[in-house]
């Protein structure tokens, strides 16, 4: 059976993080840079550093979808490409999956992933990966998770997956240190390369 590799959205397929800080700023109150990243060390829902009321969370989520493009994912259309070849691959996000499927759509990569699980599925990443497990029959224990911030290290090592860091992401390196993953990686060529010795 193919190993499965599952990707945070936000920060890893996407290079989002400018966009979600303006959009945030405009949704909501003022935040410094380091509330921003707090804010991502934990579950963004369950315990946010920036609250959002209701209405500029639902006005975040719009503006999301409508400024999100294939540009923000150029850099990771050829390396997913590669890997849907010889992985199962799926998406788990704390953001809007309207968005992140439309973008796919535009950049053929529909058809790369199993499925994509965004808020709209539910808050919790953890709830998330369990349903990947048992819907689509996954050993969490042989998986791959691929991220950019230390909450969504925190989630995944609560069910002992095993977790590829990037950097060029939300979070730096010596943040990401604070969960402890297999490893922290720079480039796309590098967790390209980790996959490939872990699987």
């Amino acid at each position: 059976m193919k190993k499965t590799i599952i990707f945070d959205f936000d920060g890893v397929i996407a290079d989002t993080a400018d966009i979600i800080m303006a959009l945030m700023r405009e949704s909501g109150p003022s935040f410094s840079d380091e509330d921003f990243k707090a804010h991502h060390d934990g579950n963004v829902y369950e315990e946010p550093r920036i609250q959002l009321s209701p209405e500029g969370l639902s006005q975040f989520y719009s503006d999301y979808c409508d400024r999100l493009s294939v540009s923000h994912i150029q850099t990771a259309i050829a390396p997913i490409k590669r890997l849907s070849a010889n992985y199962r691959l799926f998406i788990v996000s704390s953001n809007e999956e309207y968005g992140i499927q439309s973008v796919l759509e535009s950049a053929g990569l529909t058809d790369c992933f199993e499925a994509v699980y965004g808020y709209n599925t539910h808050k919790s990443k953890i709830v998330k990966f369990e349903m990947i497990r048992d819907t689509f029959n996954v050993d969490l224990g042989e998986a791959i998770f691929i991220t950019d911030t230390l909450g969504d290290i925190r989630e995944a090592n609560k069910l002992g997956i095993k977790t590829i860091a990037e950097t060029f992401g939300f979070h730096n390196r010596e943040r990401l240190q604070h969960g402890d993953p297999h490893m922290i990686v720079d480039t796309w060529d590098e967790i390209e390369a980790e996959i490939l010795k872990l699987s």
